[in-house]
């Protein structure tokens, strides 16, 4: 009893101990690796997209995300001590081909995978767009998709997740389920990224303002990935 006694007092102690020096087990760097983005406005800071020439939402200044050390995949390599291979995010891309206008469509999620670098995990964060934009839903279609087909959301998603195996074998996808998504989306997306074998992260209580993450809104969302990255690790 008296053994157990001593255990306990010790554990409150060392409790105590880390509280006092600011140490937080979970905010410890774990292995390094290099991530990839693939993703829309979310995602786009001002001289940190890759290629050079994607579009960038302007507008993060007006919401208090003031600097990109405030972006939320910066926070989350801060934190898990990786390294970002390249943010191929686009501001207003949609995952699916719809042509909503002439400057968009042809950024689709589909047609940027191909240009991630080398990285050991992709992270992917749309669907937002193809919501807003009511693009159609479509079918569960996993093979030999047609152009029409790729202009739907759930063929164009289960097109991207074949895509990425494809051209970068091995590398683990993870899907960023955003808190706008209805609950259509939701449920095509777990749908399909289960037949695929991609982890999805649903995020809960982002707060946002302009429908863009805030900077709250970019913490919460970089501690809840750091969370779910940090147990599959």
């Amino acid at each position: 009893m008296m053994k157990k006694l001593l255990l306990g007092m010790s554990l409150v102690f060392l409790g105590a101990f880390l509280s006092a020096c600011g140490e937080d087990p979970n905010t410890e760097p774990i292995e390094e690796r290099y991530f990839s983005i693939l993703g829309d406005s979310y995602s786009t800071y001002r001289g940190y997209v890759s290629p050079e020439t994607n579009d960038v939402w302007n507008y993060y200044d007006s919401i208090g995300v003031t600097s990109v050390e405030q972006m939320w995949w910066h926070k989350l390599a801060e934190t898990l001590g990786w390294t970002l291979e390249k943010n191929n995010s686009f501001s207003g891309s949609l995952v699916c081909n719809m042509n909503h206008a002439d400057y968009f469509g042809p950024h689709s999620f589909l047609r940027r995978m191909d240009d991630l670098g080398n990285p050991d995990i992709i992270l992917i964060f749309g669907g937002t767009n193809d919501m807003w934009d009511s693009a159609p839903m479509g079918e569960y279609v996993y093979y030999g998709w047609t152009e029409e087909e790729l202009c739907s959301f759930r063929p164009a998603l289960a097109c991207l997740f074949d895509g990425l195996h494809e051209r970068y074998p091995g590398i683990e996808l993870v899907f960023m389920v955003d808190t706008a998504l209805g609950e259509e989306f939701v449920q095509s997306v777990h749908t399909i990224a289960d037949y695929y074998g991609v982890r999805c992260v649903d995020l809960v209580g982002i707060q946002k303002s302009w429908q863009h993450p805030s900077a709250e809104g970019m913490a919460t969302i970089a501690k809840q990935m750091a969370e779910a990255l940090r147990e599959n690790v």
